[in-house]
């Protein structure tokens, strides 16, 4: 029964190098067709977490405007009362643009983010645009 084993094992052959290239290409095609999509998402995802920060700071604001009668001067401001923390866009990694009106105290506000032409959040809206918020708007797809 040893023998019938041993005669086995040496008469099996591995993969053929051909085999073995047919199944590296497969894996490099599946892998052309997935990332892009990946990348994709992973964009989607992001711009719509900017969406939700905007929101998001955008209540913060009117709870101090309500607390204080006018909005802050920074958003700074808000935290930690109205918010744990100032979050950074997701798309950008940087600070959101906040700009309070001019009046004293300030009784309106702009509030966005712009996205780089290389940035992949870019592809999703207006291209060259980003985000606005203004409490009479709301929340646009600025043009570039």
């Amino acid at each position: 029964m040893f023998q019938f084993f041993s005669r086995r094992l040496r008469n099996e052959r591995g993969f053929t190098l051909i085999e073995l290239l047919i199944v590296v290409a497969i894996i490099a095609i599946l892998a052309a067709i997935l990332i892009p999509n990946f990348l994709r998402a992973r964009a989607q995802s992001q711009y719509a977490a900017s969406k939700g920060n905007l929101k998001n700071l955008a209540t913060a604001l009117e709870s101090y405007f309500v607390d204080r009668g006018s909005y802050p001067p920074s958003m700074a401001t808000l935290s930690p009362v109205y918010l744990r923390a100032v979050p950074n866009d997701p798309c950008t990694n940087t600070a959101y643009i906040y700009t309070p009106s001019a009046a004293v105290p300030p009784d309106d506000y702009e509030m966005g983010v712009d996205f780089p032409a290389t940035n992949a959040c870019d592809t999703l809206g207006n291209p060259g645009g980003g985000l606005n918020y203004t409490p009479g708007g709301g929340l646009q797809e600025s043009a570039p």
